[in-house]
């Protein structure tokens, strides 16, 4: 609103008031279908982990409960930074609600990570890792909150780099490089020759500066 992010409807956030309050039981399915998670979709008895044993008998006639916790959060945090990265979300293709339902908690169903993202642009390694590790359909395998927050988070802290450099990818510099040279010759350059005369000239120029600078003869 007015260019400020607010967090709104926190539905069973209420229920946990304390660090100690792990799960919520719920004996029918409440929240927006494209957030929820597979778990809150499911009878806690029918999740695949809770089958070993069981030899897949569920006993329908139960009254179906739906154990929550933390890591459904995690799951919904994972469908917004899907939908912040691609513009829509996992599930969006499909749209009759329940077709989306049943694909959310079939674990054989593979959610789709596309290298690019809105706008063509490339999506990081360590951002289609979060994305990955938050939607995974087993709740134990997602990360925690503190996980997610913590320094050896490659997404939130990518690696340190030392004072006075700047780490720039081939692509980039190419993209830079072919700014720089269609300015310069006042005329479109074409990609192609950006990466076959003028990227291989310039890599070679400072291959030979770097030799230069430690004493090593240039070859």
């Amino acid at each position: 609103m007015q260019g400020r992010l607010k967090l709104i409807d926190f539905g069973i956030a209420n229920a946990i008031q304390t660090d100690e309050t792990v799960n919520v039981h719920r004996d029918t399915q409440i929240g927006t279908p494209n957030y929820m998670s597979p778990e809150s979709l499911m009878d806690h008895s029918e999740l695949p982990h809770n089958q070993e044993g069981a030899q897949g008998r569920v006993d329908h006639a139960k009254q179906k409960v739906m154990k929550l916790g933390k890591p459904s959060d995690i799951w919904s945090l994972g469908v917004i930074l899907y939908q912040m990265t691609y513009g829509y979300q996992p599930f969006s293709h499909i749209s009759n609600q329940m077709s989306r339902c049943r694909a959310i908690i079939d674990w054989g169903y593979a959610i789709k990570f596309p290298e690019l993202g809105y706008g063509d642009v490339r999506v990081e390694e360590a951002h289609l890792d979060i994305m990955k590790a938050c939607l995974q359909r087993d709740q134990r395998l997602r990360p925690s909150a503190d996980q997610l927050l913590s320094r050896g988070d490659r997404w939130l802290y990518p690696n340190e780099i030392k004072s006075g450099e700047l780490p720039v990818s081939k692509e980039l510099l190419a993209r830079i490089m072919w700014g720089c040279v269609s300015k310069s010759l006042g005329r479109e350059v074409s990609e192609a020759e950006v990466m076959n005369v003028w990227a291989p000239a310039f890599y070679k120029q400072a291959d030979q500066y770097v030799r230069e600078s430690r004493g090593e003869w240039p070859i």
